[in-house]
């Protein structure tokens, strides 16, 4: 579509107010050129109305201090005295994950002296003979199915006899249906932000047209699979971390159009 003065005005304002202007995504190219090129492949006033709000509602966090700084807190007055593990969320290949960055991060602000006894661990082996002792705090920045999480346990309570009543999750961001679909996968969960879906989640959009279809009129031009349609699992997130989770709406992440050709990814995945 062409893009007014006006509504160039409204796409620099969302820029302005979230602190995006200047920032460039993980491919080196600055966001808001690739905002106003995804803005020229909608069709009319419903899509720009939708991508818009969408915008301004997404939530971007590459740098973890602040975030680490209020989990730590949140631990000491929970575990005070207390045996606590640290440990990342991790998939059974053991591939590097999102959850060791925060695990990492979360170190510089924890003091071993509030604790019993405090280790930061990637395998629970080196404390399966004791592992009742320990409360276990699995750490992640984002949760966005709960399915990772999920096997992660499941495999510790099986290789370990970890009792899901000493599992602990703390994560930066949460979709509320991962919430609920862990909830029998730990003692609590504590998430410094819980998201709702995106689309189906939302009163942002009025009323007088349905937001679902819309979108789905966008993506079908992206060239998505049809398990990511949506997101992951239909997570509807908005979210991009250090790296963007496929649980985020694929028109901001996708790489091609339906047609073969480059599709303008505002936050490619890695």
């Amino acid at each position: 579509m062409q893009i007014s003065f006006e509504q160039l005005y409204e796409i620099d304002e969302i820029f302005s107010k979230k602190g995006w202007r200047g920032l460039k995504n993980n491919r080196g190219v600055a966001i808001e050129d690739i905002a106003f090129s995804l803005f020229e492949r909608l069709e009319d006033e419903e899509e720009f109305d939708l991508v818009k709000v969408l915008l301004e509602k997404y939530f971007l966090c590459t740098h973890y201090d602040d975030y680490c700084f209020q989990m730590a807190r949140n631990i000491e007055e929970t575990f005070s005295g207390e045996k606590i593990v640290i440990i990342p969320v991790s998939d059974a290949k053991g591939k590097i994950k999102s959850g060791h960055a925060i695990g990492y991060d979360l170190t510089r602000f924890l003091e071993d002296e509030n604790f019993s006894e405090m280790l930061v661990l990637e395998s629970l082996d080196s404390v399966s003979h004791r592992i009742a002792e320990f409360s276990i705090i699995v750490v992640d920045d984002f949760v966005g199915s709960g399915s990772q999480f999920r096997a992660f346990v499941r495999k510790c309570a099986a290789a370990y006899g970890l009792s899901y009543r000493d599992v602990y999750l703390y994560s930066i961001a949460m979709m509320s249906k991962a919430r609920t679909r862990i909830s029998d996968y730990c003692y609590s969960a504590v998430p410094l932000l819980e998201l709702s879906p995106a689309l189906s989640g939302s009163s942002s959009f009025g009323s007088g047209w349905d937001p679902l279809a819309v979108y789905d009129r966008i993506e079908d031009r992206a060239s998505v699979s049809k398990g990511y349609r949506r997101g992951y699992l239909k997570s509807e997130a908005l979210v991009t971390m250090k790296k963007t989770p496929n649980n985020t709406l694929p028109i901001f992440w996708c790489r091609n159009d339906s047609e073969g050709g480059t599709w303008p990814a505002i936050f490619p995945r890695g």
